[in-house]
Protein backbone atom coordinates (compact mmCIF):
# COMPACT_ATOMS: atom_id res chain seq x y z
CA UNK A 1 0.00 0.00 0.00
CA UNK A 2 1.04 3.52 -0.75
CA UNK A 3 1.58 5.69 1.85
CA UNK A 4 0.74 9.65 2.02
CA UNK A 5 3.70 11.74 2.13
CA UNK A 6 3.28 14.29 5.16
CA UNK A 7 3.88 18.06 4.16
CA UNK A 8 6.50 18.39 7.31
CA UNK A 9 8.61 15.03 6.68
CA UNK A 10 7.92 13.90 10.31
CA UNK A 11 4.36 13.16 9.70
CA UNK A 12 3.80 9.29 10.35
CA UNK A 13 1.40 6.91 8.79
CA UNK A 14 -1.79 5.59 10.80
CA UNK A 15 -1.41 1.84 11.37
CA UNK A 16 -4.45 -0.04 10.50
CA UNK A 17 -5.81 -2.53 13.03
CA UNK A 18 -6.31 -6.17 11.94
CA UNK A 19 -9.41 -6.61 9.44
CA UNK A 20 -12.19 -7.47 11.74
CA UNK A 21 -10.84 -6.15 14.93
CA UNK A 22 -12.98 -3.33 16.67
CA UNK A 23 -11.39 -0.76 19.25
CA UNK A 24 -11.00 -2.93 22.67
CA UNK A 25 -11.30 -6.32 20.99
CA UNK A 26 -8.52 -8.91 20.93
CA UNK A 27 -6.87 -7.07 23.60
CA UNK A 28 -6.27 -10.40 25.75
CA UNK A 29 -3.48 -10.20 28.25
CA UNK A 30 -0.50 -13.15 28.14
CA UNK A 31 -2.26 -14.49 31.37
CA UNK A 32 -5.99 -16.26 31.62
CA UNK A 33 -7.31 -12.92 32.24
CA UNK A 34 -9.06 -11.02 29.24
CA UNK A 35 -10.23 -7.68 28.54
CA UNK A 36 -13.68 -9.22 28.15
CA UNK A 37 -13.05 -10.51 31.87
CA UNK A 38 -12.80 -6.90 32.89
CA UNK A 39 -15.81 -5.79 30.96
CA UNK A 40 -17.43 -8.61 32.26
CA UNK A 41 -16.68 -7.67 35.82
CA UNK A 42 -17.23 -4.28 35.79
CA UNK A 43 -20.43 -3.90 33.62
CA UNK A 44 -19.19 -1.95 30.76
CA UNK A 45 -18.18 -2.36 27.15
CA UNK A 46 -14.45 -3.68 26.10
CA UNK A 47 -13.64 -0.47 24.43
CA UNK A 48 -14.68 1.45 27.61
CA UNK A 49 -11.89 -0.91 28.98
CA UNK A 50 -9.62 0.02 26.48
CA UNK A 51 -10.05 3.78 26.99
CA UNK A 52 -9.62 3.62 30.20
CA UNK A 53 -6.22 1.76 29.99
CA UNK A 54 -4.92 3.69 26.54
CA UNK A 55 -6.95 6.99 27.62
CA UNK A 56 -8.33 7.41 30.93
CA UNK A 57 -8.36 11.28 30.30
CA UNK A 58 -11.60 10.38 28.14
CA UNK A 59 -13.62 8.14 30.86
CA UNK A 60 -16.01 9.79 33.36
CA UNK A 61 -14.42 9.24 37.15
CA UNK A 62 -17.14 6.99 38.51
CA UNK A 63 -16.67 4.46 35.42
CA UNK A 64 -12.85 4.95 35.69
CA UNK A 65 -12.36 3.93 39.39
CA UNK A 66 -14.67 0.98 38.68
CA UNK A 67 -12.93 -0.04 35.91
CA UNK A 68 -9.40 0.51 37.29
CA UNK A 69 -10.52 -1.57 40.71
CA UNK A 70 -11.85 -4.18 38.57
CA UNK A 71 -8.32 -4.64 36.41
CA UNK A 72 -6.64 -4.53 40.34
CA UNK A 73 -8.76 -7.42 41.51
CA UNK A 74 -8.43 -9.66 38.36
CA UNK A 75 -4.86 -8.79 38.06
CA UNK A 76 -5.18 -8.24 34.47
CA UNK A 77 -2.76 -7.00 31.93
CA UNK A 78 -2.84 -5.30 29.38
CA UNK A 79 -1.35 -6.58 26.12
CA UNK A 80 1.72 -4.72 24.88
CA UNK A 81 0.74 -4.99 21.08
CA UNK A 82 -2.87 -4.39 21.26
CA UNK A 83 -2.03 -1.36 22.99
CA UNK A 84 -0.06 -0.22 20.61
CA UNK A 85 -2.65 -0.56 18.03
CA UNK A 86 -5.29 1.41 20.14
CA UNK A 87 -3.09 4.16 21.06
CA UNK A 88 -1.00 4.75 18.29
CA UNK A 89 1.87 4.61 20.25
CA UNK A 90 4.40 1.82 20.14
CA UNK A 91 7.05 3.62 22.60
CA UNK A 92 9.68 1.58 20.14
CA UNK A 93 12.81 3.32 18.74
CA UNK A 94 13.67 1.96 15.62
CA UNK A 95 17.99 1.92 15.78
CA UNK A 96 19.17 1.25 12.46
CA UNK A 97 23.37 0.50 12.12
CA UNK A 98 25.72 0.12 9.62
CA UNK A 99 26.99 -2.76 11.26
CA UNK A 100 26.93 -4.95 14.74
CA UNK A 101 30.63 -5.52 15.56
CA UNK A 102 32.95 -2.87 17.03
CA UNK A 103 33.76 -0.73 20.32
CA UNK A 104 32.02 2.46 18.08
CA UNK A 105 28.83 0.54 17.80
CA UNK A 106 28.66 -1.38 20.82
CA UNK A 107 28.86 1.71 23.32
CA UNK A 108 27.00 3.75 20.86
CA UNK A 109 24.11 1.02 21.84
CA UNK A 110 24.59 0.50 25.20
CA UNK A 111 23.97 4.68 25.54
CA UNK A 112 21.18 4.42 23.55
CA UNK A 113 19.42 1.51 25.34
CA UNK A 114 19.80 3.26 28.30
CA UNK A 115 18.66 6.52 27.93
CA UNK A 116 15.33 5.11 26.06
CA UNK A 117 14.89 2.66 29.00
CA UNK A 118 14.74 5.63 31.43
CA UNK A 119 12.80 7.50 29.16
CA UNK A 120 10.57 4.72 28.31
CA UNK A 121 10.84 3.46 25.40
CA UNK A 122 12.42 0.33 23.90
CA UNK A 123 14.91 -0.18 21.03
CA UNK A 124 14.50 -2.57 17.87
CA UNK A 125 17.74 -2.82 16.05
CA UNK A 126 18.41 -3.44 12.51
CA UNK A 127 21.32 -3.46 10.15
CA UNK A 128 21.88 -1.49 7.05
CA UNK A 129 25.04 -3.14 5.92
CA UNK A 130 25.75 -4.00 2.60
CA UNK A 131 24.88 -7.57 1.49
CA UNK A 132 27.27 -10.12 -0.38
CA UNK A 133 25.53 -9.08 -3.74
CA UNK A 134 26.83 -5.48 -2.62
CA UNK A 135 23.75 -4.14 -2.07
CA UNK A 136 22.28 -2.18 0.61
CA UNK A 137 19.45 -3.54 2.70
CA UNK A 138 16.29 -1.41 2.27
CA UNK A 139 13.57 -0.45 3.78
CA UNK A 140 15.19 -0.68 7.35
CA UNK A 141 12.57 -0.64 9.61
CA UNK A 142 8.95 -1.19 9.58
CA UNK A 143 7.34 2.50 10.04
CA UNK A 144 3.88 0.87 11.26
CA UNK A 145 6.13 -0.99 13.97
CA UNK A 146 8.18 1.83 15.75
CA UNK A 147 7.40 5.67 17.18
CA UNK A 148 11.05 7.35 15.83
CA UNK A 149 13.93 6.26 13.88
CA UNK A 150 17.49 6.40 14.81
CA UNK A 151 19.79 6.49 11.93
CA UNK A 152 23.92 5.82 12.42
CA UNK A 153 24.96 7.45 8.58
CA UNK A 154 28.92 8.02 8.44
CA UNK A 155 28.65 9.38 4.34
CA UNK A 156 27.30 12.66 3.46
CA UNK A 157 25.73 11.36 0.16
CA UNK A 158 24.33 8.08 1.69
CA UNK A 159 21.12 6.80 -0.22
CA UNK A 160 19.86 6.06 3.26
CA UNK A 161 19.14 9.78 3.99
CA UNK A 162 16.45 9.92 1.30
CA UNK A 163 15.48 6.56 2.26
CA UNK A 164 14.59 8.41 5.93
CA UNK A 165 12.98 11.51 5.22
CA UNK A 166 10.52 9.15 3.02
CA UNK A 167 9.61 7.07 5.94
CA UNK A 168 8.09 10.49 7.20
CA UNK A 169 9.14 9.32 11.24
CA UNK A 170 10.66 11.33 13.65
CA UNK A 171 14.36 10.78 12.92
CA UNK A 172 17.84 11.82 14.03
CA UNK A 173 20.92 10.96 12.60
CA UNK A 174 23.86 9.80 13.91
CA UNK A 175 27.83 10.76 13.09
CA UNK A 176 26.81 13.06 10.33
CA UNK A 177 25.86 16.20 10.02
CA UNK A 178 21.86 16.27 8.33
CA UNK A 179 20.65 18.95 9.74
CA UNK A 180 20.39 21.16 6.45
CA UNK A 181 18.38 18.29 5.26
CA UNK A 182 15.72 18.86 8.13
CA UNK A 183 17.11 15.90 10.44
CA UNK A 184 17.84 16.02 13.68
CA UNK A 185 21.52 15.39 14.29
CA UNK A 186 24.05 14.97 16.53
CA UNK A 187 27.84 14.55 15.88
CA UNK A 188 31.36 14.54 17.04
CA UNK A 189 33.49 17.88 17.66
CA UNK A 190 36.20 16.33 15.14
CA UNK A 191 37.50 20.07 14.36
CA UNK A 192 38.11 20.42 18.43
CA UNK A 193 39.63 17.00 18.78
CA UNK A 194 41.95 17.35 15.66
CA UNK A 195 43.39 20.48 16.93
CA UNK A 196 44.00 19.44 20.08
CA UNK A 197 45.93 16.46 18.51
CA UNK A 198 47.96 18.68 16.39
CA UNK A 199 48.72 21.26 19.07
CA UNK A 200 49.89 18.73 21.20
CA UNK A 201 52.15 17.31 18.08
CA UNK A 202 53.53 20.53 17.29
CA UNK A 203 55.19 20.69 20.38
CA UNK A 204 58.39 18.35 19.30
CA UNK A 205 57.20 18.16 15.43
CA UNK A 206 58.07 20.36 12.66
CA UNK A 207 54.67 21.07 10.49
CA UNK A 208 56.34 19.77 7.17
CA UNK A 209 57.00 16.68 9.27
CA UNK A 210 52.91 16.27 10.11
CA UNK A 211 51.32 14.13 8.61
CA UNK A 212 47.14 12.99 8.08
CA UNK A 213 46.35 9.42 7.39
CA UNK A 214 42.50 9.09 6.98
CA UNK A 215 40.12 6.77 6.39
CA UNK A 216 37.54 6.41 3.63
CA UNK A 217 37.30 9.98 1.37
CA UNK A 218 33.50 10.02 1.33
CA UNK A 219 33.38 9.08 5.61
CA UNK A 220 31.82 12.25 7.18
CA UNK A 221 34.68 12.14 10.50
CA UNK A 222 37.53 11.68 8.07
CA UNK A 223 36.49 14.57 5.67
CA UNK A 224 36.16 16.75 8.66
CA UNK A 225 39.31 15.26 10.69
CA UNK A 226 40.99 16.53 7.06
CA UNK A 227 40.18 19.74 6.70
CA UNK A 228 40.88 20.56 10.71
CA UNK A 229 44.26 19.16 10.66
CA UNK A 230 45.40 21.31 7.15
CA UNK A 231 43.51 24.12 8.46
CA UNK A 232 45.57 23.87 11.93
CA UNK A 233 48.84 23.64 9.72
CA UNK A 234 48.02 26.33 7.59
CA UNK A 235 47.28 28.64 11.04
CA UNK A 236 51.38 28.23 11.62
CA UNK A 237 52.38 29.67 8.22
CA UNK A 238 53.04 26.05 6.38
CA UNK A 239 50.88 25.33 3.60
CA UNK A 240 50.13 21.48 3.78
CA UNK A 241 51.31 19.63 1.08
CA UNK A 242 49.27 16.94 -0.95
CA UNK A 243 51.39 14.03 0.92
CA UNK A 244 50.65 15.23 4.13
CA UNK A 245 47.03 14.57 3.92
CA UNK A 246 46.03 10.69 2.77
CA UNK A 247 43.19 8.93 2.61
CA UNK A 248 42.40 5.51 3.05
CA UNK A 249 40.34 3.31 5.16
CA UNK A 250 39.83 2.63 8.65
CA UNK A 251 42.10 -0.63 9.13
CA UNK A 252 45.17 -1.60 10.42
CA UNK A 253 46.46 -2.75 6.95
CA UNK A 254 45.77 0.61 5.19
CA UNK A 255 47.86 1.91 8.33
CA UNK A 256 50.61 -0.29 7.54
CA UNK A 257 50.80 0.20 4.20
CA UNK A 258 51.11 4.04 4.98
CA UNK A 259 53.95 3.40 6.88
CA UNK A 260 55.97 1.19 4.54
CA UNK A 261 55.18 3.32 1.81
CA UNK A 262 56.76 6.58 3.74
CA UNK A 263 59.80 4.15 5.01
CA UNK A 264 60.43 3.09 1.58
CA UNK A 265 60.15 7.21 0.56
CA UNK A 266 62.61 8.45 3.47
CA UNK A 267 60.08 9.83 5.08
CA UNK A 268 59.94 7.65 8.14
CA UNK A 269 63.58 6.76 8.59
CA UNK A 270 66.07 6.04 11.53
CA UNK A 271 68.51 9.16 12.16
CA UNK A 272 66.47 11.35 10.40
CA UNK A 273 63.68 14.12 11.72
CA UNK A 274 61.47 13.52 14.11
CA UNK A 275 57.94 12.76 12.62
CA UNK A 276 54.62 13.30 13.95
CA UNK A 277 51.32 11.33 12.64
CA UNK A 278 47.89 11.98 13.55
CA UNK A 279 45.72 8.41 12.50
CA UNK A 280 41.92 9.03 12.07
CA UNK A 281 41.53 5.93 13.80
CA UNK A 282 43.09 3.76 16.27
CA UNK A 283 43.73 1.21 14.13
CA UNK A 284 45.49 2.94 11.23
CA UNK A 285 47.52 4.28 14.12
CA UNK A 286 48.27 0.35 14.83
CA UNK A 287 49.30 -0.26 11.80
CA UNK A 288 51.90 2.36 11.05
CA UNK A 289 53.58 1.73 14.47
CA UNK A 290 53.70 -1.69 13.62
CA UNK A 291 55.54 -1.05 9.83
CA UNK A 292 57.81 1.63 12.26
CA UNK A 293 58.72 -1.20 14.13
CA UNK A 294 59.43 -3.57 11.54
CA UNK A 295 61.65 -0.79 10.05
CA UNK A 296 63.57 0.03 13.76
CA UNK A 297 61.91 3.16 13.52
CA UNK A 298 61.77 4.28 17.74
CA UNK A 299 58.02 5.59 19.14
CA UNK A 300 58.32 8.11 20.69
CA UNK A 301 61.55 9.17 20.14
CA UNK A 302 61.76 9.07 16.03
CA UNK A 303 58.00 8.99 15.30
CA UNK A 304 55.22 10.14 17.41
CA UNK A 305 51.51 9.24 16.72
CA UNK A 306 48.19 9.98 17.70
CA UNK A 307 44.87 7.72 17.27
CA UNK A 308 41.26 8.74 17.40
CA UNK A 309 38.46 6.39 19.23
CA UNK A 310 40.60 5.62 22.31
CA UNK A 311 39.99 1.93 21.93
CA UNK A 312 41.17 -1.00 23.43
CA UNK A 313 43.75 -1.26 21.00
CA UNK A 314 45.09 1.76 22.13
CA UNK A 315 45.62 0.88 26.13
CA UNK A 316 47.27 -2.65 24.36
CA UNK A 317 49.57 -1.84 21.78
CA UNK A 318 52.96 -1.05 22.72
CA UNK A 319 53.98 1.55 23.65
CA UNK A 320 51.08 2.82 24.72
CA UNK A 321 48.76 4.68 21.87
CA UNK A 322 47.83 8.61 22.64
CA UNK A 323 44.16 9.06 21.06
CA UNK A 324 40.98 11.21 21.17
CA UNK A 325 38.85 9.63 23.07
CA UNK A 326 35.07 9.92 21.46
CA UNK A 327 32.11 10.03 23.98
CA UNK A 328 30.33 7.40 22.46
CA UNK A 329 28.20 6.08 25.16
CA UNK A 330 26.62 9.97 25.31
CA UNK A 331 26.39 10.20 21.24
CA UNK A 332 23.96 7.40 22.14
CA UNK A 333 21.91 8.39 25.00
CA UNK A 334 21.64 12.21 23.57
CA UNK A 335 20.58 11.24 20.01
CA UNK A 336 17.75 9.46 22.20
CA UNK A 337 16.88 12.77 23.76
CA UNK A 338 16.62 14.64 21.28
CA UNK A 339 14.41 11.78 19.21
CA UNK A 340 12.28 12.28 22.26
CA UNK A 341 11.85 15.54 22.14
CA UNK A 342 11.18 15.44 18.54
CA UNK A 343 8.16 12.93 18.99
CA UNK A 344 6.64 14.87 21.60
CA UNK A 345 7.18 17.92 19.52
CA UNK A 346 7.31 17.59 15.79
CA UNK A 347 7.37 21.13 14.38
CA UNK A 348 10.40 22.32 16.41
CA UNK A 349 13.69 23.43 15.46
CA UNK A 350 15.69 21.06 13.65
CA UNK A 351 18.96 21.00 15.55
CA UNK A 352 23.03 19.36 15.28
CA UNK A 353 24.36 19.05 18.46
CA UNK A 354 28.12 18.31 18.74
CA UNK A 355 29.68 16.60 21.43
CA UNK A 356 33.42 17.63 22.58
CA UNK A 357 36.28 15.00 22.73
CA UNK A 358 39.17 14.72 24.96
CA UNK A 359 42.45 14.02 24.20
CA UNK A 360 44.38 11.07 25.74
CA UNK A 361 48.32 11.29 25.85
CA UNK A 362 50.46 7.93 26.27
CA UNK A 363 53.91 6.93 25.65
CA UNK A 364 53.31 7.22 21.56
CA UNK A 365 53.57 11.02 21.13
CA UNK A 366 55.30 11.98 24.15
CA UNK A 367 58.96 11.21 26.03
CA UNK A 368 58.84 8.56 28.85
CA UNK A 369 59.65 10.76 31.19
CA UNK A 370 57.57 13.57 29.83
Amino acid sequence: MSQEKPESGYGRATPIPPSGVKEGEGLSSPGSVSIRDVAARAGVSTATVSRVINKPGTVAPGTLEKVRKVVRELGYVPNPVAQALISRESHVIGLALPRFHGEFMTWLLHGADEEANRLGYHLMMTTIATSDDGHARRHIVGSNLIDALLVVITETEDHLAHDVMEAGLPTCVIDTDLSHKGLDSVILDNERGTREAVEHLLRWVEPQNLYFVGGPKANFDTIERARAFSAALRETGHAPTGEQSLLGEYSIAWGKEWGIRMIGRQVLRSGGPCVGVLAANDKIACGIMQAAEDAGIRIPDQLRIVGFNDSQLSRIVRPNLSTVSLPMKDLGAMAVRILVRRIEDRSGEVICTKLATRLVVRESSTARNF
